[in-house]
């Protein structure tokens, strides 16, 4: 709830300090109601959900693991500004891969301790969601920080951001920017359960079989 009402507050900053912002028409009023509404549904969702007995059982290791995956998002956010890629999609692919990789343990490790799936698959919801809280932060706070700054322009012009805003037919970069990230902020929140739930569980199902075979009677006499 902290994480999500913080980004939250991030986001109305953002918008509050882009000139002309609303003058943008409904795009913009769209954009604000679909990023503020995900982050409310990660802070009231996730504080019921965290109430859960599968929860309770997967936090432990989906906590430090989704601080992780937001420390991978963070750390792949503040190299871009250090060393101005002109393309960074080879640590996109990494970055990416990494936290992948965490979601798959998450589910791995909570299976094996519990010997039952959902919790598992649950830890890779859970991990995803932490993490992905945590690189919506840094990304806009980082953004906020470097505003006008050669880097941010040098960064924007490896990403494609400055021929996307050509074909946008719009007139206002920093509008155009602001609602980049609001989209971009909504369509990764609503999509990072969903992926770490479906790797949590390619993670849970087989180490939850590997655990109650080791433990079954048959095996035990064996």
């Amino acid at each position: 709830m902290l994480g999500a009402l913080t980004t939250a507050a991030l986001v109305i900053f953002g918008i509050l300090t882009t000139p002309h912002f609303f003058q943008a028409g409904a795009s913009s009023w769209t954009g604000v109601a679909a990023a503020l509404g995900v982050l409310l549904a990660y802070a009231a969702g996730g504080s019921r959900l965290a109430g859960t007995t599968a929860s309770r059982m997967a936090l432990p290791w989906a906590l430090p693991l989704g601080l992780a995956a937001g420390a991978v998002y963070a750390s792949e956010i503040g190299f871009e500004h250090a060393f101005l890629p002109q393309d960074n999609t080879g640590w996109g692919l990494i970055e990416f891969g990494a936290v992948f990789a965490l979601c798959l343990m998450s589910g791995v490790l909570v299976a094996a301790e519990q010997r039952r799936v959902w919790p598992g698959a649950l830890a890779g919801a859970w991990t995803a969601m932490i993490g992905s809280l945590i690189w919506y932060a840094a990304l806009l706070a980082v953004t906020y920080a470097f505003q006008g700054s050669e880097a941010q322009a040098a960064i924007f012009r490896a990403e494609g951001d400055v021929e996307d805003f050509r074909r946008s037919g719009m007139s206002d970069f920093n509008v155009f920017m602001m609602q980049d990230f609001l989209g971009a902020g909504f369509f990764h929140l609503l999509l990072a359960p969903l992926a770490g739930l479906l790797l949590g569980s390619l993670g849970a199902i087989p180490a939850a079989l590997v655990q109650r075979w080791r433990k079954s009677p048959a095996k035990s006499a064996g």
